[in-house]
């Protein structure tokens, strides 16, 4: 379990609140106008949680300011990343810049990789950006090993319609949870 009081120390602001994606926050997962070309991608992830193929995570702070998010994929056509059963997909695992190196993200997965135990999830799997190498050490930390490469190729329609091709060559980690 997560030493919540360790954390409360830690930050200035106090407690902080994990709980699921209401479809009033969609706004805030744009993070101020950084994330608004997900938009889209966004309103589809809800759409698949409402379904329960898709977990839709933030945490904020008792003033309901988002500090971070992260989705997790229970299923997927890539049943290498999560498979329904034993596997799931964790993605867009994101704190703020000014709540990180604070033991936030250490929390949030903490919390996350609570849920999918309870859920009888054995694994959890993730790709890294290849030069992400502070959520790379941070993964590592935290007891992800890199299992393979990725070729990262994939694509998004914006806010606009506008549909972008991403290369963003990748690490695949997983952890074994259970």
């Amino acid at each position: 379990m997560v030493d919540h009081s360790q954390l409360k120390s830690e930050l200035a602001s106090g407690d902080l609140i994990i709980r699921k994606v209401r479809e009033t926050d969609l706004p805030a997962l744009e993070w101020d106008g950084e994330y608004t070309k997900f938009r889209r991608m966004y309103a589809s992830l809800y759409r698949d949680a409402l379904l329960g193929r898709v977990l839709m995570w933030m945490i904020e702070t008792q003033d309901c300011e988002m500090v971070g998010q992260a989705f997790v994929v229970l299923k997927s056509r890539e049943l290498s990343a999560a498979d329904g059963e034993r596997r799931a997909y964790l993605f867009a695992f994101r704190v703020k810049p000014q709540y990180r190196n604070k033991g936030v993200g250490t929390y949030l997965m903490a919390f996350i990789q609570d849920d999918l135990r309870q859920r009888r999830y054995k694994f959890v799997t993730l790709n890294v950006a290849k030069d992400n190498t502070n959520a790379l050490r941070l993964y590592r930390r935290l007891g992800y090993k890199v299992i393979g490469s990725r070729p990262g190729k994939w694509s998004y329609t914006d806010h606009e319609g506008k549909t972008h091709q991403v290369n963003e060559p990748a690490w695949r980690m997983m952890k074994r949870i259970g």
